[in-house]
């Protein structure tokens, strides 16, 4: 009897043991994982360095880069469908888009599916019913470009010049004279 208890403990042991030893190994991993994105550069975004470059899907299905629009100057809004701020400057910047004499693209972001915001399903037919057009939007489905551009709080806003360098940053909504005035000073 002694030698069964004294087997089924040492093989209670041995199992614990290799728990341990499997946990351990998982910590290590993610630990080292961690180490991994900490030490991945961050790139300084600020007025007068070059914007971050992306690549996302319009609500039509079509791929917009902001490279494409080398040449031209780009209003670029971070925002979403539940934000109160964001929702009240669309009707402003939906007079903005509607000029034809303006000499910027303007384009907005939002990211489905990711902290509240509607999905990809979803969000167009939202859109539609709160009579917004005129306005570009962008999927950031995997919330990379609102990394990239370090996105803290919304609605930012970027003013980014012909040459693709940030020329100003907007923390909540800008209105369309400061927009334009900004616009105006930049190549």
């Amino acid at each position: 009897m002694k030698k069964i208890m004294l087997t089924g403990l040492s093989l209670l042991s041995l199992v614990v043991l290799m728990a341990c030893s499997e946990e351990d190994k998982k910590t290590q991993g993610a630990q080292e994982s961690q180490k991994q994105v900490q030490q991945a550069p961050v790139q300084q975004i600020a007025v007068g360095k070059d914007a971050p470059d992306f690549a996302l899907q319009s609500m039509d299905g079509k791929e917009v880069k902001l490279s494409d629009y080398k040449g031209k100057k780009v209003y670029l809004k971070f925002w979403a469908s539940w934000c109160g701020p964001c929702r009240k400057s669309m009707p402003e910047l939906m007079e903005l888009a509607a000029k034809q004499d303006r000499d910027f693209e303007i384009l907005s972001v939002i990211a489905p599916g990711i902290q509240g915001e509607k999905t990809v399903e979803e969000f167009p037919k939202w859109f539609q019913e709160q009579g917004y057009k005129d306005i570009p939007v962008l999927y950031d489905t995997k919330a990379t470009t609102f990394q990239a551009y370090q996105i803290r709080s919304i609605p930012t806003e970027y003013l980014i010049d012909s040459q693709g360098k940030i020329g100003k940053i907007q923390f909540g909504a800008i209105s369309n004279a400061d927009a334009e005035a900004a616009f105006k000073e930049m190549n």
